[in-house]
C-alpha cells in the first residue's frame, strides 16, 4: 500500500501531562547501574544489549492505550523513524522538523523518570538525500554509552554530544566520498566496537566499506574495502568460541571480520556487482548459531558459527522469503520471522521446521521484541500485538497508540517506550 509522506494520526490524542508519581526514586535506581550490560537497566543502542531485541528480566507491560498505562508522553518535533535509547535515566531519540529549505534534524533527551525535556540540539539539514516516503533522515537509531551521546542522519552526517546535549564534533561523509546516491538515504544504524563507530558506507555506484570513527573525535580511523552493493542493515558484534566478531551483511553475502583488527574471516555467499540485492533486514544469532537473509525478502539462512575463525556450517535454508524490512528475532529456541504484510512466521531454530504461518498485524516495518515469555510486534497502525512465546501464535493483547509505529521498542526497568512517527510514549504495566 502507498504510505503518506507525513506522519498520520488516529483516534483520540492522549493528554501531554506528565505522570511522575515515584520519579525521583525511579531515577536514583536507574543510576546505580553502569556499563554495557544486560541487567535490564539499559537499551543504550538499536535493538538492545547485544543487538539482538531481547528484554529478560525487564518486566515491560503486557497492554495500554493512549490513556491507560502511560507514565509519559512526548510530542516530538516533526517526524522521524528512528527507535529511542535509554541509559542511566535519559531517553534519546532523533527527528526531522520543518518543511522544504527549512527543515532540521534534531537530537532530543528526556528524563526516562517524568518525561521533561533535559536537553535538545537543533543540527541544521545539510546534505538533502531522498529518502522512502515511509521515513525521513531522522531514521537511524542513536547510541548512549557511559560519556557521549552519538547519532547518525539519513544523510550520512554524524554528531557526538556530552551527555548534557553539549555538541563534541560533527562528522560528514558525504563531504568525502561523495553523494552516495542511495534511494532511500543511508540507513544503518551506528555500533560501537571498542574506541570506534562502527558501520558500512555501501551503496549501488561504490566504492564501499566498513568504516571505523573515532568516538573521540569523529574522524575515519579506519576503513576495509567491501563489494560494491547496496545495505541498510546494521552490523552485529558477536562473541562465540572465545572470540569476538563482527557481522556484517550485504551484497548477497555476510561478511565476519574479527572485531580487535578487522581481520577478514569468511564470507558467507557470492554476491557482488551493482545490483546484486539489497539488505534491509539485520542478522541474529543465538545458541551458537547465526541467522540472515542475503538480500531483500531472500529466504533464511542458519548457521552454526565455527571456532579459530572458521567458516560457519549451513543448518537449513528456508524455502520461503523472510521479510524485506523488520529484522529477525531468535528467542527460546525459535526463530521469528515477521513480514511486512504483518504475518509472523516461527521456524524451530535448530532445524528450520515452519512451526506456525499467522497474520496478525496490518502492514509491518518496525522489528519484533521479546520479553519475559512474550513477543511484541507492532504496526502502521499504531497498534501492537503481544503473543505468548512459544510453538503457537496464542495473541495475549493488542494496543493502539493512535498513530504508525515503524520504529522499533526500547525496554527498561519495567518499562516500554514506543516511537510513533511524531511522538514518544512510556509505558508501564
Amino acid at each position: 500500500m502507498s504510505l503518506p509522506l507525513k506522519p498520520f494520526r488516529s483516534g483520540a490524542a492522549v493528554s501531554r501531562r506528565r505522570f511522575t508519581a515515584g520519579s525521583a526514586a525511579f531515577l536514583w535506581s536507574l543510576s546505580m547501574h553502569r556499563g554495557d550490560t544486560a541487567d535490564g537497566s539499559e537499551w543504550a543502542n538499536w535493538r538492545g544489549p547485544g543487538g539482538l531485541g531481547v528484554a529478560d528480566g525487564c518486566a515491560p507491560p503486557t497492554q495500554w492505550s493512549q490513556t491507560a498505562g502511560v507514565v509519559w508522553s512526548a510530542d516530538l518535533p516533526g517526524w522521524g523513524t528512528s527507535s529511542p535509547v535509554v541509559r542511566d535515566g535519559r531517553v534519546i531519540v532523533t527527528s526531522m522538523d520543518g518543511e522544504a529549505d527549512r527543515r532540521s534534524l534534531q537530537t532530543l533527551c528526556y528524563s526516562l523518570a517524568d518525561g521533561e525535556e533535559m536537553w535538545r540540539h537543533d543540527f541544521g539539514f545539510g546534505f538533502s538525500q531522498p529518502t522512502h516516503q515511509k521515513t525521513s533522515l531522522a531514521m537511524n537509531t542513536p547510541i548512549i554509552t557511559s560519556d557521549a551521546v552519538y547519532v547518525s542522519f539519513g544523510n550520512a552526517e554524524f554528531a557526538c554530544y556530552s551527555l548534557e546535549g553539549r555538541l563534541q564534533w560533527v562528522k560528514r561523509l558525504v563531504e568525502e566520498f561523495g553523494d552516495p546516491k542511495t534511494a532511500w538515504g543511508w540507513g544503518t544504524s551506528l555500533l560501537v566496537s571498542g574506541d570506534h563507530l562502527v558501520f558500512n558506507w555501501d551503496h549501488h555506484a561504490g566504492p564501499c566499506w566498513m568504516i571505523g570513527l573515532d568516538r573521540k573525535t569523529g574522524e575515519i580511523a579506519w576503513k576495509v574495502d567491501r563489494p560494491i552493493g547496496t545495505s541498510h542493515s546494521t552490523p552485529l558484534r558477536l562473541q562465540h568460541h572465545q572470540q569476538t566478531d563482527l557481522l556484517v551483511p550485504g551484497k548477497n553475502r555476510l561478511t565476519a571480520f574479527r572485531a580487535e583488527d578487522r581481520k577478514p574471516l569468511w564470507v558467507y555467499g557470492e554476491g557482488s556487482g551493482p545490483y546484486n540485492g539489497e539488505i534491509i533486514v539485520s542478522p541474529t544469532a543465538g545458541d551458537g548459531m547465526v541467522f540472515t537473509q542475503l538480500w531483500r525478502q531472500s529466504p533464511i539462512h542458519a548457521l552454526r558459527l565455527m571456532p579459530d575463525g572458521q567458516p560457519p556450517t549451513t543448518v537449513w535454508i528456508a524455502d520461503k522469503p523472510g521479510p524485506q524490512e523488520p529484522s529477525l528475532l531468535y528467542y527460546r529456541g525459535i526463530l521469528y520471522c515477521l513480514l511486512d504484510t504483518g504475518i509472523l512466521v516461527a521456524y524451530q531454530g535448530q532445524t528450520g521446521k515452519e512451526m506456525y504461518r499467522e497474520r496478525i498485524a496490518a502492514e509491518c516495518n518496525s522489528s519484533p521484541l521479546a520479553a519475559d515469555g512474550r513477543i511484541y510486534v507492532s504496526d502502521i497502525r499504531g497498534k501492537t500485538v503481544v503473543l505468548a512465546a512459544g510453538p503457537e501464535p496464542k495473541i495475549l493483547a493488542r494496543n493502539d497508540l493512535g498513530e504508525r509505529i515503524t520504529s522499533s521498542p526500547a525496554v527498561v526497568a519495567g518499562r516500554m517506550l514506543i516511537r510513533t512517527d511524531s511522538s514518544l510514549w512510556c509505558l508501564k504495566g
